[in-house]
């Protein structure tokens, strides 16, 4: 059989895999001799924005294609939000890893691609299966993705998602009579003091029990800098003096990817204190954190999957050393 290309390459998210993403890649099995197929976001943690894991994700793929399964090549890749240099190496070597001989080891004009995206139809279908449950996306995706929802929907996790999907629901309705969509203003700060950085676990919706770097809503009397500190002594009980400030903050940074946060178009201004080496100071879980931890640099590493929203990204972009 002649193809028309000698590799395809199809990157998403696939939360949940629909109708229309298997149109495309059942193309893509028609027109190519190779399907990788990337599953991205795979260090995410169990959100409204992303409730299965890459793993979970691909098998959803699997079963909607049946035999064709046996065709396709998986890679699971994370997003790096802030990292450009790191996000599209990463998903072009994981594909590369995975190529025949006879594909000739790169991606050039011999291949199909199609980008990684989040598209609104796969956003519509995830909230109205957290929403309303299974049945209520059955026009939308596959019969075997459906299977998985059901099931899936008999959960804690499912259950825990449900909570809040109706908490990002209210949230938005408090603002749907605004004449425009607001823009959200927060503060995160990165306190490091040696080979450890400060962390929450938060204690609210969304992403309760979630790592979380200190950082809340700037207020409309204060600066950005005055928010981050007040947050990090609301939330943890450390005071950030003027000359802690001085002599220890050594960079700061917005983030702004639009779709960071479910609970609107939300921009954080991040902050980075470094102290050296040293007893580290006492802290204690206060306002709206469950717990407030000392956590050695090199374990971050591991705890990806369960920090909230974009925090790893964040971490990741000033580079602890």
């Amino acid at each position: 059989m002649i193809f028309e290309f000698q590799q395809g390459v199809m990157s998403g998210r696939f939360a949940p895999p629909t109708n229309a993403d298997m149109a495309e890649l059942d193309d893509f099995f028609r027109r190519c001799a190779h399907v990788h197929i990337v599953v991205t976001g795979a260090d995410r943690a169990p959100s409204t924005q992303m409730p299965w894991s890459a793993e979970v994700r691909e098998g959803m793929i699997r079963a909607a294609l049946g035999p064709l399964a046996s065709h396709a090549v998986f890679c699971h890749v994370r997003d790096h939000l802030y990292r450009p240099d790191l996000a599209d190496t990463t998903a072009c070597e994981a594909v590369m890893a995975q190529m025949p001989d006879e594909g000739g080891g790169l991606l050039g004009a011999d291949a199909l691609t199609h980008p990684a995206a989040e598209n609104e139809l796969s956003e519509t279908v995830r909230a109205a299966f957290l929403r309303d449950g299974a049945e209520a996306v059955a026009r939308q995706i596959p019969d075997a993705v459906l299977d998985i929802l059901r099931g899936f929907s008999a959960t804690p996790d499912y259950a825990r998602l449900h909570e809040e999907q109706r908490y990002i629901d209210d949230y938005k309705k408090s603002w749907e009579t605004a004449p425009w969509p607001p823009i959200f203003v927060t503060c995160d700060t990165l306190i490091q003091h040696g080979r450890h950085l400060l962390l929450i676990k938060r204690g609210g919706q969304p992403g309760k029990g979630q790592w979380a770097l200190p950082g809340g809503f700037v207020e409309a009397d204060e600066t950005l800098l005055q928010s981050a500190v007040r947050e990090v002594a609301e939330e943890t009980q450390l005071e950030l003096s003027a000359a802690h400030i001085a002599d220890h903050l050594v960079s700061s940074q917005v983030f702004d990817y639009p779709k960071r946060s479910a609970r609107g178009r939300t921009i954080t201004h991040a902050f980075h204190f470094r102290f050296p080496e040293g007893p580290l100071p006492q802290i204690e879980a206060t306002d709206d954190a469950a717990g407030a931890h000392w956590v050695a640099i090199e374990d971050l590493e591991a705890m990806r999957d369960r920090f909230f929203e974009d925090h790893a990204d964040i971490i990741d972009f000033f580079r602890l050393a």
